[in-house]
Protein backbone atom coordinates (compact mmCIF):
# COMPACT_ATOMS: atom_id res chain seq x y z
CA UNK A 1 0.00 0.00 0.00
CA UNK A 2 0.67 3.50 -0.26
CA UNK A 3 0.73 6.71 1.97
CA UNK A 4 -2.67 6.85 1.01
CA UNK A 5 -3.64 2.81 2.09
CA UNK A 6 -4.10 2.56 -1.54
CA UNK A 7 -2.44 -0.96 -3.34
CA UNK A 8 0.76 -0.03 -5.31
CA UNK A 9 0.24 -0.10 -9.23
CA UNK A 10 1.92 -3.39 -10.48
CA UNK A 11 1.87 -1.87 -14.21
CA UNK A 12 3.55 1.74 -12.85
CA UNK A 13 5.88 -0.57 -11.08
CA UNK A 14 6.70 -2.41 -14.65
CA UNK A 15 6.70 1.17 -16.24
CA UNK A 16 9.19 2.60 -13.69
CA UNK A 17 11.47 -0.33 -13.83
CA UNK A 18 11.70 -0.17 -17.65
CA UNK A 19 12.82 3.85 -17.42
CA UNK A 20 15.02 2.63 -15.13
CA UNK A 21 16.79 0.53 -17.47
CA UNK A 22 17.17 2.72 -19.78
CA UNK A 23 19.67 4.93 -18.02
CA UNK A 24 22.58 3.60 -19.91
CA UNK A 25 26.00 3.37 -17.32
CA UNK A 26 23.77 4.10 -14.20
CA UNK A 27 21.37 1.51 -15.22
CA UNK A 28 23.08 -1.43 -12.53
CA UNK A 29 21.68 0.73 -9.72
CA UNK A 30 18.50 2.45 -10.67
CA UNK A 31 16.37 -0.65 -11.23
CA UNK A 32 15.09 -1.49 -8.19
CA UNK A 33 11.04 -1.70 -7.00
CA UNK A 34 8.97 1.55 -6.33
CA UNK A 35 8.76 2.27 -2.79
CA UNK A 36 6.07 2.78 -1.00
CA UNK A 37 5.79 4.43 2.31
CA UNK A 38 4.26 2.69 5.58
CA UNK A 39 0.21 4.04 5.79
CA UNK A 40 -1.28 5.01 9.60
CA UNK A 41 1.75 3.81 11.42
CA UNK A 42 3.26 5.02 15.05
CA UNK A 43 6.91 5.89 14.18
CA UNK A 44 8.84 4.83 11.49
CA UNK A 45 10.67 1.50 9.64
CA UNK A 46 14.14 3.42 9.58
CA UNK A 47 17.76 3.66 10.81
CA UNK A 48 19.38 6.15 12.45
CA UNK A 49 16.24 8.19 11.18
CA UNK A 50 13.60 8.80 8.43
CA UNK A 51 15.29 11.51 7.08
CA UNK A 52 17.58 10.82 3.80
CA UNK A 53 21.19 9.81 4.59
CA UNK A 54 24.64 10.27 2.35
CA UNK A 55 25.63 7.16 1.68
CA UNK A 56 27.46 4.86 -0.62
CA UNK A 57 26.44 1.11 -2.08
CA UNK A 58 28.60 -1.69 -2.99
CA UNK A 59 25.94 -3.36 -5.85
CA UNK A 60 26.85 -5.85 -7.75
CA UNK A 61 30.66 -5.29 -6.82
CA UNK A 62 31.15 -1.76 -7.76
CA UNK A 63 30.66 0.98 -5.74
CA UNK A 64 27.84 4.00 -5.83
CA UNK A 65 28.85 7.21 -3.62
CA UNK A 66 27.02 9.98 -3.08
CA UNK A 67 23.72 8.50 -2.48
CA UNK A 68 20.75 9.94 -0.79
CA UNK A 69 19.66 6.51 0.93
CA UNK A 70 17.55 5.00 3.76
CA UNK A 71 17.69 1.78 5.48
CA UNK A 72 14.48 0.38 5.74
CA UNK A 73 15.52 -2.05 9.28
CA UNK A 74 11.58 -3.89 8.87
CA UNK A 75 12.40 -4.86 5.48
CA UNK A 76 16.14 -5.20 5.77
CA UNK A 77 16.24 -3.02 2.63
CA UNK A 78 17.78 -0.07 1.22
CA UNK A 79 15.62 2.73 -0.26
CA UNK A 80 17.42 5.01 -2.94
CA UNK A 81 16.60 7.98 -3.96
CA UNK A 82 16.19 8.35 -7.68
CA UNK A 83 17.64 11.56 -9.39
CA UNK A 84 13.89 12.16 -10.54
CA UNK A 85 13.00 12.12 -6.42
CA UNK A 86 11.29 8.64 -7.14
CA UNK A 87 12.45 6.42 -4.40
CA UNK A 88 12.91 2.56 -4.98
CA UNK A 89 13.62 -0.26 -2.88
CA UNK A 90 17.00 -2.04 -3.89
CA UNK A 91 17.45 -5.85 -4.00
CA UNK A 92 19.38 -6.74 -1.09
CA UNK A 93 20.69 -10.20 -2.42
CA UNK A 94 22.31 -7.86 -4.90
CA UNK A 95 24.00 -5.46 -2.21
CA UNK A 96 27.57 -6.78 -0.54
CA UNK A 97 27.90 -3.56 1.50
CA UNK A 98 26.86 -0.10 2.36
CA UNK A 99 27.73 2.79 4.35
CA UNK A 100 25.66 5.20 6.13
CA UNK A 101 27.98 8.23 6.45
CA UNK A 102 30.67 6.66 8.62
CA UNK A 103 28.67 3.53 9.23
CA UNK A 104 29.34 0.28 7.55
CA UNK A 105 26.90 -2.68 7.26
CA UNK A 106 27.81 -5.86 5.44
CA UNK A 107 25.73 -8.61 4.28
CA UNK A 108 26.68 -12.11 6.06
CA UNK A 109 24.96 -15.23 5.67
CA UNK A 110 23.57 -17.82 8.04
CA UNK A 111 26.82 -19.54 10.05
CA UNK A 112 27.11 -23.10 10.74
CA UNK A 113 25.32 -22.75 14.05
CA UNK A 114 22.59 -20.34 12.45
CA UNK A 115 23.20 -17.70 14.84
CA UNK A 116 23.49 -15.53 12.23
CA UNK A 117 20.51 -15.35 9.23
CA UNK A 118 21.32 -14.17 5.93
CA UNK A 119 20.62 -9.89 6.33
CA UNK A 120 22.83 -7.10 6.64
CA UNK A 121 24.62 -6.47 10.02
CA UNK A 122 26.37 -3.10 11.35
CA UNK A 123 29.98 -3.24 11.69
CA UNK A 124 30.30 -1.70 14.84
CA UNK A 125 34.14 -2.32 15.87
CA UNK A 126 36.57 -5.31 14.99
CA UNK A 127 39.90 -6.59 15.91
CA UNK A 128 40.64 -10.14 17.95
CA UNK A 129 36.87 -9.56 18.54
CA UNK A 130 34.73 -7.99 16.34
CA UNK A 131 31.24 -6.29 17.04
CA UNK A 132 28.22 -5.91 14.92
CA UNK A 133 24.44 -5.52 15.12
CA UNK A 134 21.43 -6.41 13.82
CA UNK A 135 19.32 -3.58 13.36
CA UNK A 136 15.28 -4.58 13.06
CA UNK A 137 12.21 -3.22 13.83
CA UNK A 138 8.92 -4.78 14.07
CA UNK A 139 5.28 -3.91 14.06
CA UNK A 140 2.60 -3.89 17.46
CA UNK A 141 -0.79 -3.74 17.16
CA UNK A 142 -2.44 -2.67 19.98
CA UNK A 143 -6.56 -1.50 20.99
CA UNK A 144 -6.64 2.76 21.61
CA UNK A 145 -9.95 3.80 22.44
CA UNK A 146 -11.35 1.19 20.00
CA UNK A 147 -8.97 1.74 17.45
CA UNK A 148 -6.71 -0.80 15.80
CA UNK A 149 -2.71 1.19 16.77
CA UNK A 150 0.43 0.20 14.59
CA UNK A 151 3.50 0.86 15.90
CA UNK A 152 7.24 -0.02 14.86
CA UNK A 153 9.34 -1.16 17.72
CA UNK A 154 12.86 -1.16 17.66
CA UNK A 155 14.35 -4.33 18.34
CA UNK A 156 18.68 -4.84 18.20
CA UNK A 157 20.63 -7.46 19.00
CA UNK A 158 24.55 -7.55 19.03
CA UNK A 159 26.78 -10.24 17.73
CA UNK A 160 30.72 -10.99 18.95
CA UNK A 161 32.43 -12.88 16.25
CA UNK A 162 35.41 -14.51 18.40
CA UNK A 163 37.74 -17.35 16.67
CA UNK A 164 35.81 -17.41 13.46
CA UNK A 165 32.18 -18.03 15.91
CA UNK A 166 29.68 -15.67 15.83
CA UNK A 167 27.62 -15.53 19.48
CA UNK A 168 24.69 -13.69 20.36
CA UNK A 169 25.04 -11.20 23.30
CA UNK A 170 21.88 -11.49 25.53
CA UNK A 171 23.39 -10.15 28.97
CA UNK A 172 26.50 -9.02 30.56
CA UNK A 173 27.08 -12.69 32.07
CA UNK A 174 27.59 -13.88 28.64
CA UNK A 175 29.54 -11.19 27.45
CA UNK A 176 32.19 -12.08 30.13
CA UNK A 177 31.96 -15.41 29.60
CA UNK A 178 32.89 -15.02 25.98
CA UNK A 179 35.93 -12.80 26.89
CA UNK A 180 36.96 -14.88 29.93
CA UNK A 181 40.51 -14.41 29.48
CA UNK A 182 40.17 -11.07 30.37
CA UNK A 183 37.41 -11.30 32.56
CA UNK A 184 38.15 -9.65 35.60
CA UNK A 185 39.96 -6.46 33.99
CA UNK A 186 36.83 -6.02 31.38
CA UNK A 187 34.92 -6.36 34.46
CA UNK A 188 36.68 -3.36 36.46
CA UNK A 189 36.95 -1.58 33.26
CA UNK A 190 33.15 -1.26 32.75
CA UNK A 191 32.78 -0.17 36.22
CA UNK A 192 35.15 2.81 35.83
CA UNK A 193 33.01 3.70 33.02
CA UNK A 194 29.23 3.04 34.37
CA UNK A 195 28.12 0.63 32.01
CA UNK A 196 25.69 -2.15 32.55
CA UNK A 197 24.44 -4.30 29.98
CA UNK A 198 20.44 -4.09 30.87
CA UNK A 199 20.84 -0.16 30.78
CA UNK A 200 23.14 0.39 27.64
CA UNK A 201 23.36 -2.64 25.47
CA UNK A 202 25.71 -1.61 22.52
CA UNK A 203 27.70 0.60 24.71
CA UNK A 204 28.68 -1.86 26.94
CA UNK A 205 29.33 -4.34 24.18
CA UNK A 206 31.46 -2.13 22.02
CA UNK A 207 33.48 -1.01 24.84
CA UNK A 208 34.45 -4.57 26.19
CA UNK A 209 35.37 -5.87 23.09
CA UNK A 210 37.37 -2.61 22.38
CA UNK A 211 38.99 -3.51 25.42
CA UNK A 212 39.64 -6.94 25.14
CA UNK A 213 41.24 -5.95 21.89
CA UNK A 214 43.35 -3.32 23.25
CA UNK A 215 44.83 -5.57 25.77
CA UNK A 216 45.95 -7.80 22.82
CA UNK A 217 48.06 -4.91 21.27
Amino acid sequence: MDSTGKKPNQAGDSTVNLYFTSLGETSGLYNGRVFYWYPLMKGHAFYPSADWQKGSVLYDGTWYHNLSIMYDIYRDEIVLKHPNSIPIRLFSERIQEFRLEDQLFTRLQPDKDNVLRNAFYHRLTEGKVSVFASRQKKIEENIVDNTLERSFITVDQFYLLKDGTYHLVNSQKQLLSLLKDKRQSISQHLRKQKLKYKKEKERTVVEAAKFYNQSYK
